[in-house]
């Protein structure tokens, strides 16, 4: 019996130190980013190649959903990896905008990395150009578009065969947006009640108060971000009262600096600031659902410390919140990830 419970022991151990160090699974919750991954996709995070980040909150279970006492955190730490976080890397990361929490214990998201430290992000009329190249999106990627019907809405069955998410109803009358990709965009053309159909865009300053950095002075939004630079541990900027809501996040939350803004300039640490050297790494990312974003422009620079780990493939695609995507979809098991 002794001897049967040292062996639990050792399982139990070897299984948390893996789950912690190694891997862990990913479930996808939405369509975010669809067509990539779709809701009921299961990943498996590789913590290791980017180097496995040691828990800040070492007393409870693991996972970012499970209890813990937090009453010691210790500080960020990173073992060493084979490969760094690149572009193009589809990452797993705790959400930055969750305050007072250990960084470990915030709700998980994905993305893709579409900017590294030093990089100049644009976007400009959807299109995305990383120093100042333009960077063809992913080939599954969607867009919004605007669907004029007879006033029949299009058939349940469309979402099924294409994976895509339930449309806003804009009027009952037959007018809906569609979040598609290419192959859906040109076989929804086809469908007998279809009437019309275009791209749905945001010009310069259109509903700006809804995105990072929710500032009077940058009027960016889903389709207009930037020229920007993604900052680099050891790159100086110049602060003045435009740009600050930029980096204050970051300056006062991610560094923990004692930030004061107000009509007199910016004052850090209780002495006026006309700059600011960064300490640490920050991303850029985006999700492959272009124009229906949860990404940077909606949470901001994402810290080195909240990244989590990459996923390259998916392990199998099961029961998600949308019944009509199906129980499991044999195709997508093992699947690797569209770059």
């Amino acid at each position: 019996m002794r001897r049967f419970i040292k062996s639990i022991f050792w399982i139990i151990l070897v299984f948390f130190l893996a789950r912690v160090f190694v891997f862990q699974s990913y479930k996808v919750e939405n369509f975010a980013m669809s067509s990539t991954l779709i809701p009921g996709d299961r990943l498996l995070v590789n913590k290791l190649a980017p180097g496995a980040r040691f828990p800040m909150s070492i007393i409870g279970l693991p996972g970012a959903d499970r209890g813990y006492v937090d009453f010691f955190r210790i500080p960020y730490f990173r073992l060493p990896g084979y490969r760094s976080f690149e572009r193009n890397n589809v990452v797993i990361y705790n959400d930055p905008r969750i305050a007072d929490t250990p960084v470990d214990r915030k709700p998980l998201k994905i993305s893709r990395i579409v900017g590294i430290p030093g990089d100049t992000v644009i976007i400009l009329d959807k299109e995305l150009y990383i120093n100042r190249v333009k960077i063809p999106a992913p080939h599954s990627y969607r867009k919004e578009y605007r669907i004029v019907t007879t006033g029949e809405p299009v058939p349940l069955g469309f979402l099924s065969e294409f994976q895509i998410e339930p449309p806003d109803t804009i009027a009952d009358i037959g007018i809906y947006d569609y979040y598609l990709d290419s192959i859906a965009y040109e076989a929804i053309q086809e469908l007998p009640m279809v009437k019309n159909i275009r791209l749905r865009k945001q010009f310069i300053g259109d509903s700006s108060s809804d995105f990072f950095p929710f500032s009077s002075f940058f009027h960016w939004n889903r389709d207009q971000v930037g020229p920007l630079i993604v900052p680099v541990k050891g790159l100086t900027i110049d602060l003045n009262i435009r740009n600050i809501d930029l980096y204050s996040r970051i300056i006062d939350i991610y560094e923990k600096n004692d930030l004061l803004v107000d009509f007199s300039g910016v004052t850090i640490n209780g002495e006026k600031a006309k700059s600011y050297t960064f300490k640490g790494n920050y991303y850029f990312v985006l999700n492959d659902n272009r124009d229906n974003p949860d990404d940077w422009r909606k949470v901001g620079f994402i810290p080195e410390s909240h990244l989590l780990g990459t996923s390259r493939r998916i392990f199998y695609s099961g029961k998600s919140n949308y019944p009509y995507l199906g129980n499991f979809n044999l195709k997508r098991t093992l699947k690797k990830i569209d770059k």
